[in-house]
């Protein structure tokens, strides 16, 4: 999704936070911890597996 963003300080959030979550995905399947997540005001703790390719929103 692209967003017309003035200040210089918030472009490239989004794309950093995409990334972020990518990284938290890989680290919780290497060393099978949950991954925990934000999910309606809930704290939800989900495994990730090797084959769970399904985004994390």
């Amino acid at each position: 999704m692209k967003t017309d963003i003035r200040d210089k300080d918030f472009q490239g959030v989004e794309e950093a936070l995409r990334r972020a979550g990518i990284r938290a995905r890989k680290i919780a399947e290497q060393t099978n911890t949950p991954l925990v997540i934000l999910k309606d005001g809930q704290i939800i703790k989900k495994k990730v597996s090797t084959g769970d390719k399904k985004k994390t929103n």
